[in-house]
């Protein structure tokens, strides 16, 4: 398979998942925290684009992930002050340093618009 090709082939992969989604998603470029479930270790991460029932997240370029737990805990920061937000996630897929995750929990309308409206405009 040429290059062309396959890069064809994966955009294609895009979209359709972009059909497949419950929910569209918005972007959101807000820094955040992946702690896994026993407390025992966590990663800085960026939230790429988000939904009331999912992200992207990344580690940035390049990053050497360990084996990511199933299930682990999210931290958005920066909603004013020191607030975070704390969701329960699954890992659905990664790529690479990108992880789809779904929230275990869906956020609330409020919530969301809230986090989306608190991100920043610029990434």
């Amino acid at each position: 398979m040429d290059r062309f090709t396959s890069r064809l082939q994966a955009g294609l992969k895009r979209v359709q998942m972009e059909f497949r989604r419950a929910e569209p998603r918005v972007e959101a470029y807000r820094p955040g925290r992946m702690v896994w479930p026993d407390l025992c270790a966590s990663r800085d991460i960026s939230i790429l684009d988000m939904s009331p029932s999912g992200a992207k997240l990344t580690f940035g370029e390049g990053a050497i992930l360990p084996e990511l737990p199933r299930e682990f805990y999210l931290f958005i920061h920066g909603l004013g002050g020191h607030v975070s937000v704390r969701l329960v996630c699954e890992k659905r897929w990664q790529r690479a340093e990108l992880v789809g995750v779904k929230f275990i929990k869906k956020l609330e309308d409020a919530d969301f618009e809230r986090l989306v409206a608190a991100a920043p405009s610029e990434h």
